[in-house]
């Protein structure tokens, strides 16, 4: 192979990356008393903020954190790998709006995202020991991350169903001197007449008594997710979380229960993160709203609805 085929071979490769990269222009807007009396860290991640291609300018600008309990892959419509739920499946969805309500208020949001299990998927396997105690693991995990952005103004949860969404609620309840908000994930719709996401889950035992047929159990199970992303459209612990959680406070009112996906979906997720931009100007935290009252209303509202929980 000669030189010239060596020098097209390289450059056409999946694998190739120039050894040399041209520097990006600009200066960090960082002052000398900075460089002197700041931690090394609020440094070193505004350089790292500008290698994942922040503007430079706007390092120094307020910073916000997402956090999320997304899980599996969608390039648009399209599916490129699955979640453990559909109810975690959108949530990549509604933090790109929120992301951006906070890059339009000039501010600086940070992503980050602890997926969850699904009971559903492993009824009558060894899987179901790690439900509730998952609830506990990823709280602690939540609040290792939010911890982990020191500079943070405050933090916006984006969860749904039995474990993700009561994992956030203890995560965020944690963060009591900085505002706080859950946008609550929203829930599946239920196609028209099919048995909804918690009927079907009988069904083996329906089709293994002969009490319904063959077809109808897999014509059932195909179309029982009316839309792709939300929680189960029933009140059980999912649903009853959302409820809880915009009770307690927690969430923007008429918020819990929005379909996945919807209009009036993205629109919470947009107004959820100016609500929380508005609650740090106002200095407003998050032991102001979840109170020994906050928690007696949502006492009372769950025993009202009676939503499992």
């Amino acid at each position: 192979m000669s030189h010239t085929d060596k020098e097209h071979f390289q450059e056409n490769s999946p694998f190739y990356f120039p050894l040399e990269v041209t520097p990006r222009e600009g200066q960090l807007p960082i002052s000398r008393e900075d460089y002197e009396n700041k931690p090394s860290g609020d440094i070193f991640g505004k350089i790292q903020d500008a290698g994942m291609m922040w503007n430079p300018e706007d390092v120094n600008q307020s910073e916000f954190l997402i956090m999320s309990t997304a899980g599996g892959l969608k390039n648009g419509e399209e599916t490129l790998a699955l979640g453990m739920h559909s109810g975690h499946f959108e949530l990549g969805d509604a933090a790109k709006v929120a992301a951006s309500a906070f890059k339009d208020l000039f501010t600086k949001p940070y992503y980050v995202s602890v997926s969850d299990p699904c009971d559903g998927r492993t009824q009558g396997t060894t899987g179901m020991m790690n439900s509730l105690a998952y609830r506990n693991h990823a709280a602690t995990v939540l609040g290792d991350l939010r911890r982990s952005l020191p500079n943070r103004k405050g933090v916006m949860g984006i969860a749904t169903c039995d474990k993700g969404l009561p994992a956030m609620m203890m995560a965020l309840a944690n963060e009591t001197h900085l505002p706080t908000i859950i946008m609550p994930g929203g829930v599946t719709l239920i196609a028209k007449g099919i048995k909804d996401l918690g009927s079907v889950q009988a069904l083996p035992s329906l089709v293994s008594h002969k009490e319904i047929s063959l077809e109808e159990a897999q014509s059932h199970g195909c179309a029982s997710c009316g839309t792709p992303g939300g929680g189960c459209h029933f009140l059980g612990t999912a649903a009853t979380s959302q409820v809880v959680a915009e009770a307690l406070g927690m969430a923007l009112p008429h918020s819990a229960l929005a379909p996945s996906g919807g209009k009036i979906w993205y629109a919470i997720a947009k107004d959820s993160a100016i609500a929380l931009v508005n609650l740090a100007k106002n200095n407003i935290y998050t032991n102001q709203i979840v109170t020994k009252d906050a928690i007696h209303n949502a006492m009372v509202v769950h025993a009202a609805f009676g939503g499992l929980y």
